[in-house]
């Protein structure tokens, strides 16, 4: 009866089971604690009457690590060290205190008053961080601070710590606000982090509960951290929301603004490892690297450190702005893209090396007797060939190079890189030296040197200057030898923010609020080489949250995301689009990325996941935006389905961008006046390319994405449902503001950035 009269009040107040337990008196805290510990399969120790017989365990860790995780460690017997934790399923936790004490941990249950109670005993009290400080007598503040202690006996401690807050709220002694909130002790949540930081400024009295509500509203659409938004809408200032944080995650605040760093500790941590996980290294003490990090409780990158750099590792908290351009400082020389004139020098050295290495092939070529198109394995590693493809490779690189052909002719091999989207020739030599060139190549790439008759696809993972490059190779066997197409991914160039991607701001907008959506399916479409995993990866990027389960299924994984669940299509073992999407469906996903949508089978998949509550992002091969719903319909999509699943269709071209240091300013004439729309009085300068030694003589540098965006509302879904043509999808669309791949390139020829001449090759017809 007791107990039914127990779940009826949990009923009624939805209060926890065992809070209503302790209030009917049927149990006692301890009893709650030991009844956990048993369902967690662990020790329950009661701390009050627990002897540490050994002083010298609880020092095996830092007072950090103990106030940051509530944690103390009561004994050490063979190797393993027993350590007393309010929250023992806090993984992090315990993965921190074996990498710091270098033995294997066995966590029990404890009361966290007890935990708190023993780091004092063995650490001593802890220093409050000095503020401003009130015009008060100093026998006036050790009454007060007597008085306090006797108040908090009384009440106990929540009560006290919630009368506190409230009263410290409306004190108009701003100035120290800040420390107060230090002083508070009411943050013992269990997990990494003691509580809310959100919470805690309003018990501060430093923003308003509705303030907090307004930004938690805003980082649901947007994802960013809640104390970066409350920056932006000025509720607090940058400094004191650190000095907030400072005390929330229990480590040092450090501001590095203006810090001079000494070679020798930059030297430390590679470049690449500090801008991946944003940190700066920047003290050596005693062994002990101290870093400023953006995020200190990420265990990962601290490990990764720890590992790199085989020594202790000392976080601190620092402001992520002044992190990048600490980074952009020091590191400059490892990681910024090469100048102008530096690639310049390095082109000019590797074109003097490629020569020298085809004067010594021509004597080869000269000294054998007759040509024999059988390939001895053993020659295949003589360092000329090598020296080549190598050469080759590097070149193809700093001319920022997106493709390699390598193409056999009746008298020559003709080597030819598409840079900008353009192929340029870059070398011809003897055709005799073809079969050592793609049999190379085929090695490095794990193909099948012997078979000349048939296509091959293979892949090269390389590291060129520090860099991780991923590179996709396809032979064909044409009349003259084997054709080679090599695609240079780089594996960082994915890493694009997306305000980096060329949106204008309206576009951004409606970017934003497409992949903000709980549901639907999301196509970008577009040709080959026009950025659409660039723009996939990103929006996936913006999309990755802890509270996400991410799926990918690729062909191929061109970069790889930390946090996201990607998987590569193989043919040959039954992995294809569709068979990895009905898998997904079984692995509780909440976005699902297509690589490509190829058969009537994975769009009808897709769609399905899409109308059953998931976020699909997928690719087409399409000329524009409205195109992609006729597509989705030839491929056997009804209509209806397909009108209440779009949430947005996005239509991408790349275009070159001018070169900064040689366009040339001119007037439009009638003509180009004509292809811009511009109206009789509108005055306009626009720009035409001329060459230069910057831009090999092109004229342009670099390309930047074109884009239409198409959102799917509801007169547009009525639209699709009647099947009409995608001529009449795309005026309604203009109507309703859409800018399509023609007017946003007009932008772009009338802010400079590109010319009329790249307008016309990706939009040659007016909308």
């Amino acid at each position: 009866m007791i107990l039914k009269k127990a779940w009826d009040i949990q009923r009624e107040s939805n209060k926890n089971i065992e809070d209503v337990l302790l209030e009917l008196g049927l149990v006692s805290q301890k009893d709650i604690m030991h009844a956990n510990a048993v369902k967690m399969g662990i020790s329950f120790v009661d701390l009050s009457t627990y002897q540490i017989a050994d002083s010298s365990v609880p020092l095996l860790i830092t007072r950090n690590i103990a106030n940051r995780y509530k944690v103390i460690p009561i004994e050490k017997d063979n190797g393993v060290l027993t350590v007393a934790m309010s929250d023992p399923t806090d993984i992090f936790c315990i993965d921190d205190i074996r990498l710091a004490t270098a033995l294997e941990i066995k966590p029990v249950l404890a009361d966290v008053k007890e935990i708190e109670r023993l780091i004092i005993e063995y650490f001593g009290e802890e220093k409050k961080p000095q503020g401003p400080k009130l015009k008060v007598l100093k026998n006036d503040d050790v009454r007060k601070e007597e008085l306090l202690k006797m108040e908090e006996e009384l009440l106990g401690k929540d009560i006290y710590n919630n009368i506190k807050g409230d009263v410290e709220s409306i004190e108009p002694e701003l100035e120290v606000i800040t420390n107060k909130a230090f002083e508070q002790d009411n943050y013992n949540e269990s997990g990494i982090f003691k509580d809310k930081i959100g919470n805690i400024l309003v018990r501060a009295g430093v923003i308003t509960q509705e303030q907090l509500d307004n930004a938690l509203s805003i980082q649901r659409k947007t994802g960013e951290l809640i104390g970066k938004i409350l920056v932006k809408q000025g509720y607090i200032d940058r400094r004191s929301l650190y000095e907030f944080l400072q005390k929330q995650m229990g480590v040092e605040f450090v501001d590095i603004e203006g810090i001079e760093i000494g070679e020798d500790v930059i030297s430390l941590v590679s470049a690449n490892l500090a801008r991946t996980h944003k940190v700066i290294p920047i003290e050596n003490i005693d062994g002990n690297l101290k870093v400023a990090m953006s995020d200190p409780m990420n265990i990962f990158s601290i490990d990764d450190l720890r590992l790199t750099t085989g020594m202790e590792i000392i976080p601190c908290l620092a402001d992520e702005e002044q992190i990048l351009l600490q980074l952009d400082k020091y590191y400059k020389s490892d990681f910024k893209v090469l100048s102008a004139k530096d690639i310049e020098q390095k082109v000019a050295d590797l074109d003097e090396e490629i020569q020298k290495v085809q004067e010594k092939i021509a004597v080869e070529i000269t000294q054998t007797q007759e040509e024999d198109t059988t390939i001895d394995i053993s020659d295949l590693e003589n360092a000329p060939i090598v020296k080549m493809v190598n050469i080759i490779f590097q070149k193809a690189v700093a001319t920022r190079a997106s493709d390699i052909h390598i193409e056999p002719q009746e008298d020559c091999v003709l080597v030819r890189f598409r840079i900008d989207g353009q192929l340029v020739e870059i070398m011809r030599h003897d055709r005799k030296i073809v079969p050592s060139i793609v049999a190379r190549i085929k090695i490095i790439s794990g193909l099948n040197i012997a078979e000349k008759r048939v296509p091959q696809d293979g892949r090269i993972a390389i590291k060129i200057d520090d860099r991780d490059y991923d590179m996709r190779v396809s032979v064909l066997p044409t009349m003259f030898g084997e054709k080679i197409v090599i695609r240079i991914a780089d594996k960082q160039g994915f890493n694009v923010s997306k305000l980096d991607l060329g949106f204008f701001e309206d576009d951004l907008e409606k970017f934003d609020q497409i992949i903000s959506s709980p549901h639907g399916i999301v196509l970008v479409t577009g040709p080959t080489g026009s950025g659409k995993s660039t723009t996939l990866y990103t929006a996936l990027k913006e999309l990755c949250k802890p509270n996400v389960n991410i799926l990918t299924v690729e062909d191929p994984v061109e970069s790889t995301i930390k946090g996201i669940n990607q998987v590569q299509v193989n043919v040959k073992a039954g992995m294809t689009f569709a068979s990895a999407l009905r898998s997904f469906l079984r692995q509780d996903p909440d976005i699902i990325m297509v690589g490509e949508i190829r058969d009537a089978e994975t769009a009808e998949i897709a769609i399905r996941a899409a109308i059953t509550g998931h976020l699909v992002f997928s690719t087409l091969h399409t000329n524009d935006a409205a195109s992609s719903v006729t597509r989705m319909i030839d491929m056997g999509i009804e209509p209806f389905l397909l009108s209440s699943s779009l949430v947005g269709l996005i239509a991408q071209r790349l275009v070159r961008r001018l070169c900064p240091n040689c366009k040339e300013a001119i007037q439009p004439d009638m003509n180009e006046r004509d292809i811009l729309d511009l109206k009789e009085d509108e005055e306009v300068t626009i720009y035409r390319a001329k060459g230069c030694d910057q831009c090999n003589n092109t004229g342009y540098k670099g390309r930047i994405a074109v884009y239409e965006i198409l959102t799917v509302n509801r007169e547009i879904k009525e639209l699709i449902s009647k099947n009409v043509s995608s001529d009449i999808i795309k005026e309604a669309a203009i109507k309703m503001g859409m800018k399509t791949l023609r007017m946003n390139c007009t932008r772009l020829v009338k802010n400079g950035t590109t010319t009329i001449d790249e307008m016309l090759r990706i939009a040659y017809f007016k909308d």
